[in-house]
């Protein structure tokens, strides 16, 4: 019996041609308040973990009593009403993918937002940063985030193997996840991520070339 392997993808400017965080941001009202800190992070005030932390408090802190089922229909709408924005690439090669590999989201974005771009693609599940919710209402609690690096997908890299192992990413937050399989893929990536993908001879690709980098990866 093969042994199945894994496939990883980040999510925004990865497989979304956008920041879906801040658009869903948007529609929620917090936009104002998170632009504050994202022109920090610009301006290199603060790091891109600081950055992301604070942004995702305020979201939590936003969320406080809201009700997560009606969050997350609006989050299946909001991807709905912006279908353009994905990728094409990525639907492309899923059938070839999934032959060999199940597909998992890893996004600092929320379970909300995984949940959806999972059923949509139909993947294998997601590593998210997860707010919590008692009673079907949100508390305004993070209880866990990849805000300072996705590290925490080691654990499935461990449960598949190395071998064979995909890793699709398009900025630094997306490192330490790229170390860690055996094939690591940047999309349109940020200069930051550029000067490493060059120094370990990572596979450096545009969203538009990216079909046929996966063809010759998956030896179509």
């Amino acid at each position: 019996m093969t042994m199945r392997k894994v496939a990883i993808f980040d999510l925004d400017k990865t497989i979304y041609r956008a920041h879906s965080f801040f658009e869903l941001a948007a529609n929620e009202g917090f936009y104002p308040e998170m632009m504050v800190e994202y022109k920090k992070y610009k301006a290199s005030e603060q790091d891109y973990s600081t950055t992301a932390l604070n942004l995702l408090q305020i979201l939590a802190t936003g969320l406080i009593g809201k009700n997560y089922e009606d969050e997350l229909a609006k989050t299946e709408k909001f991807f709905e009403n912006n279908q353009q924005n994905f990728f094409p690439y990525f639907e492309a090669i899923l059938p070839k993918l999934k032959e060999t590999h199940d597909v998992f989201l890893a996004t600092t974005n929320t379970q909300m937002v995984a949940e959806i771009i999972k059923r949509k693609f139909g993947l294998a599940g997601y590593i998210s940063t997860e707010f919590e919710v008692i009673d079907g209402k949100f508390t305004g609690k993070i209880l866990s985030t990849l805000a300072t690096g996705k590290k925490s997908v080691k654990s499935l890299v461990d449960q598949y193997g190395v071998n064979g192992s995909i890793a699709v990413g398009d900025s630094e937050n997306d490192i330490e996840m790229l170390k860690l399989v055996e094939r690591a893929v940047c999309i349109n990536p940020s200069e930051e991520l550029k000067a490493v993908a060059t120094e370990k001879n990572w596979i450096v690709t545009t969203d538009t070339q990216a079909e046929s980098e996966f063809g010759w990866i998956l030896g179509q």
